[in-house]
Order: structure tokens, then sequence, then C-alpha cells
């Protein structure tokens, strides 16, 4: 079966002579998932990670006719003959019934994923022929946007191999971390460390998503510039404020898994006490315990009060 022609002939929805670039921005976002080992199980959902990445490329193509609305080619693909949905428990009937994709919430309630057929599954598994099938959709779709499509491209495998380098050193693997560009580095390492948080900030509890979105960032607990460390576990998820203060070394993540703050706040000061109710708070670790922070790195912090 030649998927490159069915890939490459979706039915898009246009109107006035504008063709939406949904269904094709999704499907290169899946294909990013795939490369960075995201969806090693076929398994496709409204993940933060897929909205981020469909974000990626459709900030390139939109045109003040598209609105970012990655729901719409989630749910519209399933009448491409390769896209399939996996309906919740009990609601199979439902979801075969369902004519749009109304809210993401209930949305979610009816579909527990999308998958690919598992033969076009197994054929993007090959670096080679998933670069075959990008460029074949880049050309297709968006030939005007095809240098910098092809750039994120780029990057994003780049991103998939540093991603890759660095779970392996969670895993214990040692094995020496690819040499890439500055905004590569950094974009693997925020993405696998506000996952491993759950986009969640380990000091306030902060968690806002909109749309791939998300208020906190992927901070290294020993800077970059001293400890040349993109160690997971040598990274910790923290909202604007939080990141920010731990840099301005007014708070202290140590290594009895506790916030500690700099001795000279004043809790006089209205601007100073929500840092100061802080202090001897626990830190809110990852699920998975293989990306908490490493007792080294906290040791580091501690030693810094």
């Amino acid at each position: 079966m030649n998927y490159i022609d069915q890939l490459t002939a979706m039915r898009m929805n246009a109107q006035g002579g504008h063709t939406s670039p949904h269904k094709a921005v999704m499907l290169l976002s899946i294909l990013d998932l795939i490369a960075s080992g995201d969806a090693a199980d076929n398994r496709f959902r409204l993940s933060p990670e897929l909205m981020e990445h469909f974000r990626r490329y459709f900030d390139v193509v939109k045109t003040d006719a598209d609105s970012c609305t990655p729901i719409n080619p989630y749910f519209y693909m399933r009448s491409e003959p390769f896209w399939h949905h996996q309906a919740t428990a009990g609601n199979e009937a439902v979801c075969i019934a369902l004519s749009s994709p109304g809210g993401k919430k209930k949305l979610g309630e009816i579909i527990d994923y999308a998958y690919l057929d598992d033969a076009l599954f197994g054929l993007l598994q090959d670096r080679s022929k998933r670069s075959e099938i990008r460029e074949a959709v880049i050309s297709r779709y968006f030939p005007n946007q095809y240098e910098p499509l092809m750039q994120i491209v780029k990057e994003e495998d780049e991103v998939g191999i540093y991603t890759s380098a660095m779970r392996n050193l969670v895993d214990g693997k040692v094995e020496e971390m690819p040499n890439v560009p500055y905004q590569t580095r950094d974009l693997a390492f925020s993405r696998i460390v506000k996952r491993a948080y759950h986009y969640q900030c380990a000091a306030c509890g902060l968690r806002v998503l909109f749309d791939g979105i998300s208020l906190v960032d992927a901070a290294h607990i020993i800077p970059f510039s001293i400890s040349r460390d993109d160690d997971p576990r040598n990274g910790i998820s923290l909202c604007k404020n939080h990141h920010w203060a731990m840099d301005q070394e007014l708070i202290f993540p140590c290594s009895d898994n506790k916030w500690r703050v700099h001795k000279d706040l004043d809790e006089r000061i209205d601007a100073q006490r929500s840092l100061i109710a802080l202090d001897g708070k626990t830190i809110l670790l990852p699920e998975e315990q293989k990306y908490a922070p490493k007792a080294v790195a906290l040791k580091w912090r501690e030693q810094r009060r």
C-alpha cells in the first residue's frame, strides 16, 4: 500500500478559495511524536505534547482565516483511511455516531485515543521513510512554507535524538550526549522536565495548560553554564515567579526535599510574604521517581543558602 498517496490526498476543508491547513499540521505533529519516541504504543491523545507540536507548525502556515483548533483535525481525520479512534469503554456506539468533536473534555470522555494503521505506524519507525513522508506532506500542502517547515523538521529530529539520550541517562545507560545547538538542547530539556512534573510548579503547584502553552519553565538546579549537565534530574519545573526567585537565590530546593528561603526576606514586606510562606514546604516531585532531583544538585543549591 502506498501511504504517501493517502497522506498527500487528504480531504481538506476549503472555503472561499482558502484550504484549512489543520489536517496536514496534525499529521506533521504526529510524525514528530513518533520521531521523539513519545508515541511508541501507536496511541495519540490530545496531550500537551501534541498541542505544542501542532502550534509550532501552525504558527508558520496560518492565515488570518485560521484558528488554532487542534481538536478539529484530531477528530475529522477519521475520514481518512489511515486514522482511527479508539472509544472509551462503553462508548463504542457513541464514538461511531459522533458527527463533531464538541469540546475537548467531552471528546476525551468518548474517545480514548487515536491510532494509525499498524502498517503505517511500523513504516514510520524507519527514519528514512519518515523523512520521505514528511517532505512529501510539506511539499504537497505547504510549498510556499517549505524551507521554514523543513527547518522545524530538522530541529525536531535533533530534539528527538537529544531527548532519547536524556532518557537513557536517567535509565542508567551510559552514553555520550550528542553535541547539538543551544536551541535544540534547551527545547529537549524543557520538554522532558516539564512533562516529568506534569507541567506543575514544584514550588507552588501552579498548573495551567492552554493549547500546548504551559505557564511553567524547566529550570536547571545547577545552572548549565556551571554544570554543563542536561540530566533531567538536574532539572525542576517552576512557574515564572519561582524560577526567577531560585535564579536570584531567594529560594532553595534542598537535599531534604524541602524548600528553604533566604534569611534576609522580611515578612513585613507584602511582596516577600509568599516566598517566606514556602519555607519548609515539600518540593512537589515528579510522579516517576526516576526523574526526581538528584542529591548532588539539591546539595549544590542548599550550600548557597
